[in-house]
């Protein structure tokens, strides 16, 4: 399956999950110059940023894994732009969450 495919129905999962536990979608594919967060959400005052991650398998480790220190810092900054633009709305979140949200889809061909 095309990566492409796989991380858009990912991230549909993810959205759906987030709202089955309550959250609001805020935005999904925040862009900006510092780098994109895939989906921001919110729930009881708190701003939850969050990146999903989707494999086909686990063959090089979990998905989350793949989360670097450099990508942890682009998130960072794309989440303070975020901020930023929400505070001049003069809305101040109570509180901010990074969360990574794993999807894998694993096919097993004989299993039984």
């Amino acid at each position: 399956m095309d990566k492409k495919v796989l991380g858009k129905i990912g991230e549909n999962m993810a959205a759906e999950l987030l709202r089955g536990k309550g959250y609001d979608i805020l935005r999904r594919n925040y862009r900006c110059r510092e780098g994109e967060i895939d989906i921001i959400a919110e729930r009881y005052g708190e701003i939850c940023f969050v990146e999903v991650k989707t494999r086909q398998n686990f063959h090089y480790g979990r998905p989350a894994e793949s989360v670097t220190r450099e990508k942890k810092q682009h998130i960072r900054s794309t989440a303070r732009r975020y901020l930023d633009e929400l505070k001049e709305k003069g809305y101040i979140p109570r509180r901010i969450d990074f969360q990574v949200i794993e999807i894998v889809a694993e096919h097993h061909i004989n299993a039984f």
